[in-house]
């Protein structure tokens, strides 16, 4: 038999046929791999269930942080700043990381930029810099009164097919091409 590593996906897909009440001998055949590879994947199902509901669908291997309490503080901290639009950076990510560890009191830990890698990966490839500029400055309530009353007057005698988005990097693709 073939060594097969299965994607997490394909895990849950596995236990949800188990669950069916699809006998392993059957799924292993499929799969070309051993009865045990799939009774492995069945007595991790309740991990495993877990991690889909929280990781990236590609993950091969269930990875987890080794000081789980420093990850979920970083995360919390995180989401705070998002929520705050502050734009972030891996050298920030690390100082803070830094910060906590020294206040959780978490001995011979030196944030790495390997570190913040698998900590963005962890978590769906979290995203850094700046999340919305320009939305966030936006009054919806005058956005809202424009849409009524202006936008349809300025429309009036065009079809739609006459109507495009011209923001800046349309048009400055138009200028160079």
């Amino acid at each position: 038999m073939t060594r097969h590593q299965f994607t997490l996906d394909e895990k849950i897909g596995i236990i949800g046929r188990l669950e069916n009440g699809e006998k392993n001998s059957v799924i292993s055949k499929e799969f070309g791999t051993s009865s045990s590879t799939i009774s492995t994947i069945w007595k991790n199902r309740d991990t495993l269930k877990t991690m889909f509901q929280t990781t990236s669908l590609k993950a091969k291997r269930l990875r987890t942080a080794q000081h789980k309490n420093l990850e979920e503080a970083v995360l919390v901290w995180f989401k705070q700043q998002r929520l705050l639009n502050v734009p972030l950076s891996d050298p920030i990510l690390q100082a803070k990381t830094d910060q906590l560890a020294e206040k959780m009191k978490i001995d011979n830990f030196k944030c790495s930029t390997s570190w913040i890698q698998r900590f963005r990966q962890r978590h769906n490839k979290i995203g850094l810099g700046k999340i919305s500029g320009e939305s966030s400055a936006v009054n919806t309530d005058i956005c809202s009164n424009w849409l009524a009353n202006v936008w349809s007057s300025l429309r009036a005698g065009y079809c739609d097919d006459d109507i495009y988005n011209a923001d800046e990097a349309g048009l400055f693709f138009q200028i160079n091409s």
